[in-house]
């Protein structure tokens, strides 16, 4: 089996980063160890005074430990990272296991921010971090506003899709092989643009857009990206499946009376998730 080591904080309510991706990761037949960077009472979208406990020091001690055991992983995938020494520490993960001799499939998704605003602890600093870690991963996932805090550019709610293909260009050859840019509108429609540099091929996967917006859909798309390219489906084809199925557990959700805040519930389309990977 497969093993993939997840960067994420951790919400005890509600569906968002590890609550989405461990479940997604398994149900693709995918083993997670998980690593994890800040412990919630509830995802953050939609509550209030939830409880937040900050676990870079545990992070750096887990590390250590996982060092002594000289684990191996075949993928790295970071989320969200709330600070420049987290974004070091998965720097650090990733030079330990290049230094041993792997070549684990590096994903960062870069949390950055949404709706043209960068979320409220991300810092200019934090952005250089975070650019700095993006030079080392083979497969990134920014959504419109991640791209543009990147890549230094003003953001564009009416981005184009042939925009969108260019600035996936340019992230490619800051480091990472695979860019795929989400939440890309043309019309009705939500567009996932993908490039992939080492074949220089550029694909882009359209899915109807939902009247509602859940928390974790991000981290679904990247999730399920993963577990099929570390189990060698090609990024092309995992980014049109990890769309597909994203839009059909938002939907899912939908039609199952969801609470926004709740996140999208993954458990849904477990059985749909099973079965992509065949």
């Amino acid at each position: 089996m497969k093993t993939v080591v997840a960067v994420h904080d951790l919400s005890c309510y509600a569906k968002s980063s590890l609550t989405v991706v461990i479940p997604a990761l398994s149900a693709l037949g995918v083993e997670a160890s998980i690593l994890p960077t800040a412990l919630l009472s509830t995802q953050t979208d939609g509550f209030d005074n939830y409880a937040f406990v900050d676990l870079t020091d545990t992070m750096e001690a887990v590390l250590r430990h996982w060092r002594t055991l000289g684990l191996k992983f075949d993928s790295i995938y970071s989320g969200f990272l709330g600070s420049e020494r987290q974004i070091d520490t998965v720097s650090e993960l990733i030079t330990w296991q290049q230094e041993a001799g792997l070549h684990p499939l590096v994903l960062v998704d870069p949390v950055l921010g949404d709706q043209g605003e960068p979320y409220g602890p991300v810092s200019f600093k934090l952005i250089e971090r975070m650019a700095h870690l993006v030079s080392k991963a083979d497969v990134i996932t920014p959504n419109v506003t991640e791209a543009a805090l990147l890549l230094g550019k003003p953001f564009d709610a009416n981005l184009s899709v042939d925009e969108a293909i260019e600035w996936a260009k340019e992230l490619s050859v800051s480091g990472p092989a695979f860019v795929a840019i989400t939440s890309v509108m043309e019309g009705t429609e939500g567009v996932v643009v993908a490039y992939d540099g080492k074949n220089r091929n550029v694909t882009c996967s359209r899915q109807t857009y939902a009247p509602i917006s859940y928390p974790g859909c991000g981290d679904l798309f990247a999730s399920i990206l993963c577990a099929m390219m570390v189990r060698d489906i090609g990024f092309s084809q995992a980014v049109e499946s990890a769309a597909r199925l994203v839009s059909l557990a938002v939907y899912a959700s939908w039609n199952a009376h969801v609470e926004t805040r709740r996140g999208v519930a993954v458990e849904l389309i477990v059985p749909d998730l099973v079965q992509a990977i065949g």
